[in-house]
């Protein structure tokens, strides 16, 4: 970008940036682009860069304050809310958002209302007076509309850089914050802020603060200066601002800000998560030390979870079970099979033999660049005396479909006699116990749960038994 990103905002399939820029990979792109994961096309120019400063999307179109009026892209045309080309307002519409499918917005404006209206589906109304200054923010909470700004008064009452508008009055949000509030998110169904703003609930609150229900509370440690961008990114927060300890772009780990890459040379003004990556804009020319011009992306490998599967948990002697890491997002692993030759591996597919009858637990521990997820299945194999009538092991080959199975288990019985059949779930309780002749036998197991499930089958020749799985 040839000029400062000011917004992100994904919709649609791309990720549209508004800012001062007037080309961005195409002709004709006055402060608004869009991407589509390859390359940089144009949305048609907009009347004022200041408009660069809010973009908002819900599931029908990208809402934009452009010279003083609102906006709406659907993917191919622009449109005016008011349906004329006159201004609705006589400065910038900064923020939107929707409650109960209704309109908000906020900005510098003040007039012909006090920094805040909504949209009543033909015109724009007042909210009980609005606020006396900036509405940076809006973002519905537990059913009513937070607003952070620069204001001091909302609806006439104090209410210091926060509040919530109930559908009918504006309320004050504990103590507020002492100076201007300009970006916020959801994080872990907790409100976040960021600002200028050093204290928050008449404590200190270096530029970070959270909403505890009653009042703001400090987030993080001392940051050197304001925050402008917040995102959730692979369930970590992360903000971005003038701030240079740590570089402009820091993530929150525990209670402290940590660095982010290596930062960037100037403010960061936006965050936006697309295609499964942190894309960051602002005013900067470098990115981890890099030659990236006002916009920059970041890609983190997901944390690991370890999950595994085994094609038959029950075993005779001598047996040998197949075990498949079914783990998500992992490059290492270690398994521990105790009582099992090997005891250890780190092949994806291990194949581990257990001589002893018994039960045994089996661990997996996964890892990437991210950390480590560990998990166990206790009593995992089970290994039992298993003899037929002339005291050799019988295998198991006794057909199931379909297999998985849904609400009805078919068997093909063979040989001769009656045959014995007996149920256990993934966890060894007795689910069901059926005495049958050869040929199909079909089990109804509509209230079984989905899960895995042991069938043991008892005949004059010897035991089988068998691994399957309800879904």
């Amino acid at each position: 970008m040839p000029s400062a990103v000011y917004a992100l905002e994904a919709f649609n399939g791309h990720l549209y940036a508004g800012g001062t820029f007037t080309l961005s990979g195409t002709p004709n792109s006055y402060y608004l682009a869009r991407w589509d994961g390859t390359a940089w096309g144009n949305t048609g120019g907009l009347i004022s860069y200041m408009a660069a400063d809010g973009l908002y999307s819900n599931d029908t179109a990208l809402f934009i304050g452009d010279g003083g009026r609102v906006r709406l892209w659907n993917g191919t045309t622009w449109s005016n809310l008011t349906g004329t080309t006159s201004s609705s307002f006589n400065s910038t519409a900064y923020s939107m958002a929707h409650l109960n499918d209704t309109l908000y917005v906020g900005g510098f404006f003040s007039s012909p209302f006090a920094h805040v209206a909504k949209w009543n589906g033909t015109a724009y109304e007042d909210l009980a007076g609005g606020c006396n200054a900036q509405v940076s923010c809006l973002m519905p909470l537990d059913g009513s509309l937070f607003a952070g700004g620069n204001f001091t008064m909302a609806g006439g009452d104090p209410a210091s850089r926060t509040a919530r508008w109930t559908g009918s009055a504006w309320e004050a949000m504990g103590s507020g914050v002492n100076d201007d509030v300009f970006t916020h998110c959801m994080f872990r169904d907790t409100l976040y802020i960021g600002g200028r703003f050093t204290q928050a609930n008449g404590l200190p609150a270096s530029r970070v603060a959270k909403w505890n229900g009653s009042q703001w509370v400090r987030v993080g440690g001392t940051l050197n200066d304001y925050v402008t961008a917040m995102a959730v990114y692979r369930d970590q927060l992360y903000i971005g601002g003038a701030f240079t300890i740590p570089s402009r772009v820091a993530r929150l780990q525990g209670n402290a800000w940590v660095p982010v890459g290596g930062g960037v040379d100037n403010t960061v003004r936006t965050m936006e998560v697309f295609h499964d990556s942190l894309f960051i804009g602002g005013s900067f020319t470098t990115a981890g030390g890099l030659p990236i011009e006002r916009i920059a992306k970041m890609y983190v490998v997901a944390a690991p979870v370890a999950d595994f599967g085994i094609d038959d948990p029950a075993l005779c002697p001598a047996d040998c079970a197949s075990f498949t890491d079914l783990s998500s997002n992992a490059i290492d692993r270690a398994w521990s099979f105790p009582g099992g030759e090997p005891a250890t591996s780190s092949d994806p597919s291990p194949t581990v033999c257990y001589s002893t009858p018994g039960t045994y637990d089996v661990s997996l521990v996964v890892s990437n660049s991210t950390g480590f997820h560990a998990t166990t299945h206790e009593a995992a194999i089970t290994v039992e005396v298993c003899m037929g009538s002339d005291g050799v092991r019988v295998p198991a080959k006794v057909p199931i479909l379909p297999n998985p199975f849904h609400d009805h288990l078919h068997l093909f019985l063979s040989g001769t006699g009656p045959h014995t059949i007996t149920v256990h779930d993934g966890k060894g309780a007795h689910i069901t116990t059926r005495h049958t002749a050869p040929g199909p036998a079909d089990i109804d197991a509509t209230t079984w749960p989905p899960g895995l499930y042991l069938i043991t089958i008892t005949t004059a020749d010897g035991t089988h038994r068998l691994r399957t799985m309800k879904n």
